[in-house]
């Protein structure tokens, strides 16, 4: 069965512990990175029960915020944000691994991915971790990441269209049916093409909220699982 990420991380610790090389801080950059990527599956898999509910208040078991506080829609958009924010966070709490692991110098409050990047490729060019890094940070996947996590955290919410399709379902005259009465609603969301427009554009379809998240999740993990085979 392939690793996934979390098992990564577990086993570059016994290989640094093995070697003498763990530390306090290592232990918990790496712990850290676990921790992000959980949260950001927590609302992942929130959202996967919340996208197909329709705009009325928040009843108590649909998520975890008290009754009235947020819709539905506003509970999407909260998620989004959370989802966008963790997940972004994992990568920087990785800078700050790689700082420590490969002794870029870089004080921990200044580290951050872009930086580390930069520093490796002056340090170590063209080295195999500088190739994964570049692999990262010149995908789609992260630019996508960047553009949703930093309008949500620094300009605005990024637009999130909400359709709604109702039908009725009907039978043979005569027969006590009893889904004669009842129809069905279908909810869907779909995020903007670009969250920097001020008129957003909405494909419908090309972006659900939980279908594109859950793909970029994975997209970033692959990066991230890249990175990691290049960690003493």
């Amino acid at each position: 069965m392939p690793l996934d990420t979390e098992d990564r991380m577990d086993r570059l610790l016994q290989r640094l512990r093995s070697g003498g090389r763990a530390s306090d801080t290592t232990t918990l950059y790496s712990e850290g990175v676990k921790t992000k990527l959980k949260q950001a599956k927590f609302s992942l898999e929130t959202l996967r029960q919340l996208a197909p509910q329709g705009a009325q208040v928040q009843n108590t078991t649909a998520g975890p915020t008290p009754q009235g506080l947020l819709n539905t829609d506003e509970l999407v958009g909260f998620y989004c944000d959370s989802f966008w924010d963790s997940l972004r966070s994992a990568l920087d709490i990785l800078g700050q691994l790689i700082n420590e692991l490969h002794s870029l110098g870089i004080s921990e409050r200044n580290v951050d991915i872009k930086g580390v990047d930069r520093k490796v490729k002056s340090t170590a060019p063209g080295s195999p971790l500088d190739k994964a890094l570049d692999g990262l940070l010149n995908s789609s996947a992260f630019t996508q990441l960047e553009d949703y996590r930093h309008c949500s955290t620094h300009r605005r919410p990024p637009f999130i269209l909400t359709w709604t399709v109702s039908s009725s379902v009907s039978g043979t005259a005569g027969y006590a049916y009893s889904a004669n009465s009842r129809g069905t609603t279908l909810v869907a969301r779909d995020l903007c093409i670009n969250p920097w427009d001020l008129r957003p554009r909405v494909h419908t379809g090309q972006r659900p909220v939980v279908n594109y998240n859950e793909k970029l999740l994975k997209r970033i993990r692959g990066k991230i699982d890249t990175i990691v085979t290049h960690l003493p």
